[in-house]
């Protein structure tokens, strides 16, 4: 019958294979093993080609990342290796489409990526001191309970208002700054109330110490001929704790007198290219760091600023040390203004949560209304 065909076929077709015994089985395996061995190495091969390329093809960015190290023999080797692995892709033409993606960018253009030393900037400015600053300490001093946090010291600010600040006219913002700033600038942009027109800036691993990598008094003169901001908000210094170079190529140790001289040296320039009639900086201190080094580098850098910004009545110190555990050391968890124990740091041990930074605005919002006159704030 017709419905048969098929089954008949089969049938037919199955009596025409020979059939496989152990010896079959066994070489069809090896065969399997052997080429599935091929296809791995091949891959392996790929991924290795496709990974040596994608180094070639950004190689400038090897480059900055080995820049941004702090200063010692291993950065030299790091970047000894990123300019060789350049110098390559450079000679192949391969880190052209990176070079043009950075273009259009316009990444490198600006004074701070081009002025390597902060002396550079006030070289053609013959810059004069706003008012004399205090040497620096040779210690942080002692305190209550034996440990040694940062001074709090905020100027006064004027009696009068600098201004009236209204919706039609709101106050000019500039929040500058290491990664630290980047969560707050967004709350001092968002939870207000006032009436500010932020433009804001973090820069990733930056600091005072290595001009070199970014060079922050060369951007500020930037951003103050292009946006004259009338506030200044800088959260700055996690990342200063290190070696220095001064003028002259010297590498400074940190923490040494000579580097505690330069560093002071450089928040007063900072400080002071900033000086301008109608102007107020905020100086955000920093809190407390999980690590034991880094904590006390930065008690070091907190109490340097304090008499830099003590000798300038238009710089105000944000003191947050005490709001993140202060003598009591880190802690993941603070209580806030609000009386709630909350998650106050990340798990890095450095930076604030969003919401920690949001307290941080809020100290800022409360000096500003004792700088200018917010028009129903």
């Amino acid at each position: 019958m017709e419905h048969t065909d098929p089954l008949e076929r089969a049938t037919h077709l199955r009596t025409r294979v020979e059939p496989w015994d152990d010896e079959k089985f066994k070489d069809a395996r090896e065969r399997d093993l052997r080429q599935r061995t091929a296809d791995a190495r091949a891959a392996v091969i790929a991924v290795l080609i496709c990974l040596l390329l994608a180094t070639l093809l950004t190689s400038g960015k090897l480059v900055d990342i080995a820049e941004r190290q702090e200063l010692g023999p291993t950065r030299d080797r790091q970047l000894a290796v990123a300019e060789a692995v350049d110098r390559v892709a450079n000679f192949l033409s391969l880190n052209r489409p990176y070079d043009l993606i950075q273009d259009i960018r316009g990444v490198g253009e600006d004074a701070a990526a081009r002025i390597d030393t902060i002396d550079e900037v006030v070289a053609d400015l013959d810059l004069e001191p706003v008012s004399s600053v205090p040497a620096a300490v040779d210690a942080p001093p002692e305190r209550a309970g034996g440990s040694t946090p940062s001074t709090t010291t905020t100027t006064e600010a004027p009696v009068e208002p600098l201004r009236t600040v209204t919706d039609d006219t709101p106050l000019t913002v500039f929040v500058g700054g290491d990664s630290q700033a980047e969560f707050l600038a967004q709350a001092i942009t968002t939870e207000s109330g006032l009436a500010l027109r932020v433009e804001s800036e973090p820069e990733i691993s930056t600091s005072l110490a290595r001009p070199d990598y970014f060079n922050w008094p060369a951007r500020l003169r930037e951003v103050d001929a292009a946006l004259m901001p009338e506030a200044v908000v800088l959260f700055l210094g996690a990342n200063d704790y290190q070696d220095m170079a001064d003028a002259d190529g010297n590498r400074l140790v940190q923490g040494s007198p000579e580097w505690r001289d330069e560093w002071t040296r450089r928040l007063g320039i900072t400080f002071d290219l900033l000086a301008r009639d109608g102007r107020h900086v905020f100086w955000v201190t920093q809190p407390p760091m999980r690590d034991g080094r880094l904590d006390e580098g930065i008690e070091l850098i907190n109490d340097l600023a304090a008499p830099v910004i003590a000798a300038r009545d238009f710089v105000t110190e944000i003191e947050i040390w005490e709001m993140f555990g202060g003598a009591s050391g880190f802690s993941e968890r603070v209580v806030g203004p609000d009386g709630v124990e909350t998650r106050a740091r990340i798990d890095d041990g450095v930076h604030l949560t969003r919401g920690a930074a949001s307290w941080v605005a809020d100290l800022v919002f409360a000096e500003m209304n004792e700088v200018w006159d917010f028009e129903g704030g």
